[in-house]
């Protein structure tokens, strides 16, 4: 675009030279050509037909180029690419179990063996080793923690590489973190769960302990960005019905005088929160079996927005500052259906498809749909961007540093392909 657009200001330049010269000419030969008794009157007329010709052609120009330009911008805007350009393609020699995952500009892949950060063009940047039997990662921004899963180490690595490494007492059930390296974990202890608050290098800042009968078992928990909250969802089953209770722990100045540091509490017959997040340090949202709820509050949350649906929720996905649902179609042309929203609940975009797909992300402002050998792209406007079958079985796909750049992870391999 910006090549046709200097291309077109050169031949404005040069348009305007060829004006001005042919305009000298013309007035030499206006004055030679006169009579005595007919100049005055014919070199009074002869300039301001010479300055309509050039405003009509210099407004002639501009439409041209504005035109041009708006025609460019339809095409980028309507066009749906079907095809791509694999960058670079090496062959994968990790062991089975190996996972990919986001982690600021650059990749982690993580196994029982160790962790490797890569950039987007394949190099190695550091790596570190360790012995898990089922690793599992939770990453916020350029922090991230691995965890053995029924184990009991976790290591805290950033962009530098570890941060810290400790045990815990008990097996590790979940694990989130903080950007500060700030780690939260939730501890089986048979008909107990704990869960515990420690600092990268493992010293204990606070403890909570859950019973089923009493505060329910923990489905999931969330982390503030600031690492001074934690947001939890407890599953509770009171005279057999069975409800969520979702808690908020702040452990700054403001929960120092509340029992167990528990400063807001809000329960849901009938639903489960199998997700919780925190978006920023004072918006956090609960994801429920059959809506979410939206809450407001750096120091004590208090809902501001609750939505139910009726539909079953095929698929919940979400990142920073946007979240969605996946459900059935409500119309005969489509299979699916997505909504889209922002943190005050609000409904961005509403679109449908029929793609049968396996995952579903939401990554660097684009919807990436995909299954086992085809993959969409959608914009958070709801417009498709991108269809195309790929090559190979796909298992995973990534957004990474780059103009339409993305890693698609097979069985054998991992591709950075560049889409057209």
């Amino acid at each position: 675009m910006m090549s046709l657009f200097t291309h077109l200001i050169k031949k404005y330049r040069k348009t305007q030279r060829e004006i001005e010269e042919e305009d000298r000419l013309d007035m030499e030969m206006a004055e030679e050509s006169l009579t005595a008794e007919e100049g005055p009157w014919r070199l009074r007329l002869w300039p301001g037909r010479r300055r309509g010709s050039r405003r009509r052609r210099l407004l002639l120009f501009i439409c041209c180029v504005c035109l041009t330009l708006i025609g460019g911008l339809l095409f980028l805007y309507l066009h749906v690419g079907t095809e791509y350009k694999v960058l670079m393609t090496e062959k994968r020699t990790d062991i089975n179990g190996t996972g990919y995952t986001e982690f600021g500009e650059y990749i982690l892949k993580y196994s029982p063996d160790g962790v490797t950060c890569v950039s987007g063009s394949g190099s190695v940047l550091w790596n570190s080793t360790f012995s898990m039997q089922s690793p599992i990662v939770d990453v916020r921004g350029t922090t991230a923690v691995i965890a053995d899963q029924k184990g009991t180490q976790i290591y805290v690595f950033n962009q530098n590489g570890q941060q810290g490494q400790f045990q815990t007492s008990l097996p590790v059930e979940k694990v989130r973190v903080a950007k500060q390296g700030v780690v939260a974990a939730v501890l089986n202890d048979d008909d107990i769960t704990w869960v515990n608050f420690y600092d990268a290098q493992g010293e204990e800042i606070a403890k909570s302990r859950n019973s089923l009968g009493d505060s329910g078992y923990p489905l999931d928990i969330a982390l503030s960005p600031d690492g001074m909250k934690i947001m939890v969802s407890y599953l509770c089953i009171t005279k057999g019905i069975m409800n969520t209770k979702i808690c908020f722990y702040n452990f700054d100045s403001v929960g120092q005088a509340e029992i167990n540091n528990m400063v807001a509490s809000q329960i849901y017959e009938n639903a489960v929160a199998p997700e919780v997040i925190f978006t920023d340090e004072g918006t956090s949202v609960a994801f429920l079996s059959n809506g979410f709820s939206i809450f407001k509050g750096k120091q004590i949350p208090e809902e501001t927005k609750k939505v139910q649906f009726e539909e079953e929720i095929l698929s919940i996905f979400h990142d920073g500052n946007k979240f969605g649902f996946i459900f059935k179609s409500d119309k005969r042309d489509y299979k699916y259906r997505m909504q889209l929203y922002d943190t005050n609940g609000k409904l961005l975009a509403k679109t449908y498809f029929d793609l049968d797909y396996k995952q579903v992300k939401l990554r660097g402002g684009s919807l990436i749909f995909f299954n086992d050998k085809e993959f969409e792209i959608y914009n958070t406007g709801g417009r498709k961007k991108f269809s195309c079958t790929y090559d190979k079985a796909i298992q995973d796909i990534i957004k990474v540093n780059g103009f339409q750049k993305y890693m698609v992870i097979s069985q054998n391999s991992v591709s950075t392909i560049r889409l057209k």
